[in-house]
């Protein structure tokens, strides 16, 4: 029985094949590889069932994520920016209260104000789970440790 399914077969594709020319690829006839090959596979019919049937194809997930992922790229890059920036305010004003020949407690006091803006928006990424904690945690000692040295550098540093 299997010899003549086999021949049977072989039968059925030279029978397909045979409407094809060689001189004429299929690309040049304008249909695909995939279309020319369609047209001669037979489809089976369709089941039908009495319930809907609800399929979500790849293309979908695979879209849907690409436009969540990108979304989420831009909400953590705009965190990331937000704590450099931050930083950079903090780092910039202890240079200049470093660079001036005495400083106050009150500008001092300014200066740990941006601190707290800083470490909010760090804390907040860390929450969110944009940056590690060892990350936020060396982040918020290095703008402490710039204090410290400026307190100390101008003498108001108390034990």
């Amino acid at each position: 029985a299997l010899p003549h399914l086999i021949a049977t077969r072989n039968m059925a594709l030279v029978n397909a094949f045979s409407s094809l020319s060689i001189a004429a690829p299929a690309k040049a006839a304008g249909l695909g590889f995939k279309k020319a090959v369609a047209a001669f596979v037979p489809v089976p019919a369709a089941r039908v069932s009495a319930r809907a049937v609800f399929t979500v194809e790849a293309k979908q997930n695979k879209k849907a994520r690409t436009i969540q992922s990108r979304n989420e790229r831009l909400s953590n890059k705009m965190r990331k920016s937000e704590i450099t920036t931050r930083m950079k305010k903090v780092f910039l004003k202890a240079s200049a209260l470093g660079a001036q020949a005495a400083c106050t407690d009150e500008e001092i006091g300014e200066l740990e104000k941006l601190i707290s803006e800083a470490t909010k928006a760090v804390d907040k990424a860390i929450g969110k789970g944009v940056l590690h904690k060892n990350t936020g945690a060396r982040r918020k000692s290095r703008m402490s440790k710039y204090k410290q040295d400026l307190r100390r550098e101008k003498g108001l540093l108390t034990a």
